[in-house]
């Protein structure tokens, strides 16, 4: 049987200093894809994780495993090795799958990394890097996390402030890639808030005091001195204030002077548009700023009252995401314990469900009049017959041939999809 094995470091294990140096870039990932020791290969790099992801016919040790990522981020495997996690078999499944959910995540239920793993499946299926067995794993577990996304409302409910605010400057700001956005204060909250924002826009501006503090994030933000924040002000779409201060290091007269406000606020657009999210306690700036034109301010306890209500409804929420969970790593590891023949099996009756559901949108689109009633029990009616069809066909070919036989047959069918 075909074994699966991980290795990766990720935000509970290793400090950003750590975790950039494993950053790996997508020609390099593109190419070690392209030309994989193993039989299949998965490569997931994101701000705060690198995983990689194997299947094999022979097995694979946890050392191997991490010189290979050290190797392809051009590190040393002595210096790092200690901040590595490894699983193999079960484990990796339910890793994953957790993972896909955001149940792994700074900001418990987020739903950036699900679009992250998917690039990271699309990338290594097109490479050819992936088989039946990491297919199989991946589909499953962006299935399950999309049910979690429709089923329950955890991806709305996070108790992280500073994922709350990342939520309000996307709100207000459909695309950030082409947006300035500038931090004040990167103790534990700027830090944290540098996390979310680094992962939409490369256009950051940061202020500390302590000018040094800024510096140590040079790579990735241009770090401005603290007294020249109203200058960075003045070029900012978003601004996030998270200094620790006992009056306003931000007063409407200076604020108003930096931006050059002379827009009434009825001719405001959203392009024109300045959001200061303050999340001092005590507040960084004069509440007052929002009554300028084309600014809007929220403050800490703004989204203090969103915390407050998440955190009663989240219980329930998370219990309910566990159990779709618990059905999407169940269903994977029962189609992992099969054997080779019954996997194929598997396979072929997913692609006719698959091509049933594909049939029945079809016919859909063509009755845009049908009563959504009628549309799901079309729908369920197709699935239906397609599943009918695999359990008296595929199954019982399986239940009264050979091994053999069935391999004959199998090839076959695989010869058809040709």
């Amino acid at each position: 049987m075909r074994k699966i094995y991980m290795v990766g470091m990720s935000h509970k294990v290793a400090e950003i200093a750590i975790r950039e140096k494993f950053y790996i870039p997508m020609d390099v990932k593109a190419d070690a894809l392209a030309h994989s020791p193993f039989d299949e290969l998965l490569i997931l790099a994101t701000c705060n994780r690198t995983e990689v992801y194997v299947a094999s016919d022979r097995e694979v040790m946890e050392q191997e495993l991490v010189q290979y990522v050290c190797k392809l981020a051009g590190q040393a495997y002595a210096d790092f090795a200690k901040f590595f996690y490894f699983k193999s078999g079960e484990d990796v499944a339910h890793h994953v799958m957790n993972v896909c959910a955001g149940l792994d995540s700074v900001a418990v239920g987020e739903d950036q990394i699900l679009h992250q793993i998917g690039r990271a499946y699309e990338t290594a299926h097109q490479h050819g890097a992936t088989g039946n067995t990491l297919n199989k794993l991946f589909q499953g577990a962006i299935h399950t996390t999309k049910r979690i996304k429709t089923e329950t409302n955890l991806s709305k409910l996070s108790c992280n402030i500073p994922f709350l605010a990342m939520k309000q400057v996307q709100k207000t700001f459909d695309n950030l890639e082409n947006r300035t956005v500038y931090i004040v204060g990167l103790g534990e909250m700027g830090s944290l808030m540098l996390k979310y924002v680094q992962e939409y826009t490369m256009n950051i501006y940061a202020s500390s005091k302590t000018f040094a503090n800024a510096e140590k994030y040079a790579d990735v933000l241009t770090p401005v001195k603290y007294e020249d924040r109203y200058e960075a002000l003045g070029k900012s779409d978003a601004v996030i204030l998270c200094s620790a201060c006992s009056e306003p290091i931000v007063t409407r007269e200076e604020f108003a002077r930096s931006c050059h406000p002379e827009r009434s606020a009825e001719g405001t657009k959203s392009k024109d548009l300045r959001l200061v999210i303050d999340l001092g306690s005590p507040r960084n700036a004069e509440a007052s700023i929002g009554e300028l034109p084309g600014v809007q301010y929220v403050c800490v306890d703004d989204l203090e009252k969103i915390v407050s209500e998440n955190r009663r409804l989240r219980l329930g929420e998370l219990d309910a995401a566990q159990k779709i969970l618990k059905e999407g790593i169940d269903e994977f590891l029962l189609w992992y314990s099969m054997d080779e023949s019954s996997k194929q099996i598997n396979l072929y009756a997913e692609r006719m469900v698959n091509a049933a559901n594909v049939e029945s949108e079809k016919l859909m689109r063509s009755m845009p009049d049908l009563p959504e009633e009628d549309r799901r029990r079309i729908a369920m009616m197709y699935e239906r017959f397609a599943k009918k069809m695999a359990n008296d066909f595929l199954y019982r070919v399986k239940a009264a041939n050979s091994a053999e036989d069935v391999k004959v047959f199998l090839k076959c069918l695989e010869a058809c999809d040709e």
